[in-house]
């Protein structure tokens, strides 16, 4: 099922891609469903080209109330794996979490475009599909059935977290003032 989300940033591209490429911890106090980023990795690809891996904790708190007793820390942590072009100004990113790694696949590509304007023009899409035939416990017919619900479900619930980021960097670039 597709992902997209998009914002604007009244920041030109050259100001908000490197932010969010080399000082995403510092975004988490402007980001409502995040509670920590760790980075674990990073490295050069190339001229201009980067490959960071970072963990996200995510908040159990943002989860529908009527799943939020059951959802856990660990069931909101995952790890972000993003080749960053500095040329392009894009990242082609994937996710994988600690828990259920066989059972879904996530990935996809953010963009920062200049808008007319001089802002930046923030694009995320994205690709999330879920393998409920192999949840446990689960038939994999139902799975087979299910699966349509429960990708809506999960991309509905991350979507307005996708559009957090640009708000998010946003809000950062005002607070620093320059």
């Amino acid at each position: 099922m597709r992902i997209a989300a998009e914002a604007v940033i009244r920041y030109p591209v050259e100001r908000t891609f490197p932010v969010v490429r080399d000082r995403l911890i510092e975004l988490v106090p402007y980001l409502p469903a995040v509670e920590s980023i760790t980075a674990l990795e990073r490295a050069e690809l190339g001229p201009g080209r980067v490959r960071i891996v970072n963990q996200w904790q995510g908040k159990t708190s943002v989860a529908p109330a009527a799943i939020r007793p059951f959802v856990t820390q660990g069931m909101v942590r995952w790890k972000d794996v993003a080749e960053w072009d500095q040329g392009a100004h894009t990242t082609r990113w994937k996710f994988e979490t600690f828990h259920f790694q066989k059972l879904f696949s996530c990935a996809g590509e953010n963009a920062y475009a200049a808008t007319p304007e001089g802002h930046t023009r923030l694009t995320i899409s994205g690709e999330l599909e879920i393998f409920a035939d192999q949840i446990p416990g689960v038939p994999a017919f139902l799975g087979r059935r299910l699966k349509p619900a429960i990708e809506k479900f999960i991309v509905e619930l991350v979507t307005p977290n996708l559009r957090d980021l640009g708000a998010g960097v946003q809000q950062f670039l005002d607070a620093e003032g320059k």
